[in-house]
């Protein structure tokens, strides 16, 4: 399970929230099933600052073990990115569309641009345990699904005036479905859409 920097206190689906899941709102399509979750995820727990993400690679793309891991690396990054724009509700984070494009993209900035408009920031810890739950048998398929368990806990929003909590919404466990793209060489998420707390 890997643990990140982010935050809000407002959920999935609405304007404010950890991830500012707010900016992604429960009802959006997805095509992937997510919902496995665990304290325990196959990652050892790790802490780390909202800082530039590495690009996923595909040097290992004729296995679909490395398609895998690029797109699992895709997702993490896109969370990774959007932790870092949160800081300063940075809708235009030029890492953002490293890792994320299409509908994940839109939702992601439109969430920011809600919390600059609101006078939020995003800070805190979530984590995160990622696995495909999906994915083609060659290397030309270019869709992969993953599933997270997105622990927002400790994942708040923020006034950027005073620092205090946005509101007292608590966080938890939260299914997330996300759909991963082959664009040119590389992976980013296209889809994304986080659940209620206790999804998972």
């Amino acid at each position: 399970m890997t643990t990140r920097s982010i935050g809000k206190h407002r959920r999935v689906g609405r304007p404010t929230h950890r991830l500012r899941l707010t900016a992604i709102p429960l009802g959006l399509c997805l095509t992937v099933l997510i919902g496995a979750c665990s304290g325990s995820g196959d990652d050892s727990d790790r802490k780390s600052s909202p800082t530039t993400p590495a690009i996923p690679t595909q040097s290992d793309e004729t296995s679909a073990a490395g398609r895998e891991e690029a797109a699992v690396t895709a997702y993490r990054g896109m969370w990774q990115a959007y932790a870092k724009a949160g800081l300063t509700a940075n809708p235009q984070e030029p890492d953002l569309a490293r890792f994320a494009t299409g509908a994940a993209l839109s939702l992601l900035t439109s969430g920011l641009a809600k919390l600059r408009e609101d006078g939020e920031v995003i800070k805190g810890l979530y984590r995160s345990s990622p696995r495909v739950v999906a994915a083609g048998p060659s290397p030309a398929s270019g869709t992969i699904a993953v599933l997270d368990c997105l622990n927002t806990t400790d994942f708040l929003t923020y006034k950027a005036s005073s620092g205090a909590l946005a509101d007292d919404t608590p966080g938890g466990n939260r299914a997330v479905r996300a759909t991963v793209i082959r664009v040119g060489d590389v992976w980013k998420v296209f889809t994304v859409a986080a659940q209620a707390v206790g999804t998972c």
